[in-house]
C-alpha cells in the first residue's frame, strides 16, 4: 500500500471518529433540551446542563483534533491526488460520503443548540413575567396611605 492510500485511509478513519463524536454531541444536546424543558428546579437544571457541557466539551475537542488532522493530511497529499485521482476513486468517494455525514450532523447540532437557546431565553422571559406578577399590587387606598405616611400626615 502506498503512502497516499495510507493517508486516505487515515482521513477515512478520522471522519468516522468525527462522526462518532458528533453523534455523542447530538445525544448530549438532545438530553440538555429534555432537561431544560423539565419541571426540575432551576438549580438542578443548571447543574445537569453544566455537567453535560463538560462532557460535550471533550467531544468537541475530539472534533477539533479530527479537523486539524484532516486538514494537515489533505494538504500533504492534495497535489498527488490531483495528479492521479482515478487511482483513488473508491477512497475519495468514501471520504465524500463521510464529509456529507459529518456536515449533516453539524447542522443537526446547530439546530438543537439554537432550539435549546430559544427555550432558555423564553424561560427567562417567562420567569421575569412571573416575578412581576408575584409582586404585590397596591390598592388605591394602600397607595394613598403610603403617600400619607411618607408625608407624615393624617388622612
Amino acid at each position: 500500500m502506498n503512502t497516499i492510500e495510507t493517508k486516505l485511509n487515515i482521513l477515512i478513519d478520522g471522519l468516522r471518529k468525527k462522526e462518532q463524536s458528533l453523534l455523542e454531541i447530538v445525544n448530549i444536546t438532545e438530553n440538555q433540551g429534555t432537561v431544560l424543558e423539565s419541571e426540575l428546579p432551576q438549580e438542578q437544571i443548571q447543574t445537569f446542563v453544566a455537567n453535560m457541557n463538560m462532557e460535550k466539551q471533550a467531544h468537541i475537542q475530539d472534533v477539533i483534533k479530527c479537523d486539524n488532522l484532516f486538514e494537515k493530511i489533505l494538504n500533504e497529499i492534495g497535489k498527488a491526488l490531483d495528479k492521479s485521482p482515478e487511482s483513488y476513486v473508491e477512497q475519495v468517494q468514501t471520504i465524500q460520503e463521510g464529509i456529507k455525514k459529518v456536515m449533516d450532523l453539524d447542522v443537526k447540532v446547530r439546530v438543537l443548540e439554537e432550539k435549546n437557546n430559544r427555550f432558555v431565553l423564553s424561560r427567562r422571559e417567562a420567569d421575569k413575567l412571573l416575578a412581576r406578577q408575584k409582586r404585590p399590587k397596591l390598592a388605591r387606598d394602600t397607595s394613598r396611605l403610603i403617600d400619607a405616611y411618607k408625608k407624615n400626615t393624617r388622612d
